[in-house]
């Protein structure tokens, strides 16, 4: 068994085969544990997440189902929830490909109070929401 404050201190040379073993179990760790074994889920309405471009974000809420939070600028300004309902669906549609069904929608707020987004659950309806 190999000494085991040489492993914690990190005392074998570069090129060794127990520094390359090392090495290769660090990487193996990184790329193999799943991503829910950390709970490391994007940050649902992160009034932040539309600042790089981009208009559809995965997101997971705080039970771990997934959510598409959308850009509120692929979606017409309205008050009338059908009217947001629609576009969103449409706009998802047409960006997945797929024909989906929205469970749930919530505005997401910047910190102006203005409406920059939306956090959309697919699924079936639920008459709750919005």
């Amino acid at each position: 068994m190999p000494d085991m404050k040489k492993i914690i201190l990190w005392s074998y040379g570069r090129g060794t085969l127990q520094y390359d073993i090392l090495c290769a179990l660090i990487l193996l760790f990184i790329f193999a544990t799943p991503r829910r074994f950390f709970q490391d889920w994007t940050v649902m309405n992160n009034p932040h997440q539309f600042a790089f471009g981009e208009e559809i974000v995965n997101t997971f809420d705080q039970h771990g189902n997934p959510v598409l939070n959308i850009s509120a600028q692929l979606i017409p300004e309205s008050r009338d929830v059908s009217v947001v309902r629609n576009a969103a669906l449409s706009q998802l549609q047409k960006s997945l490909n797929r024909q989906v069904s929205i469970a749930d929608i919530k505005p997401i707020l910047g910190e102006n109070g203005q409406t920059i987004g939306y956090s959309i659950w697919l699924g079936r309806k639920n008459p709750s929401s919005f």
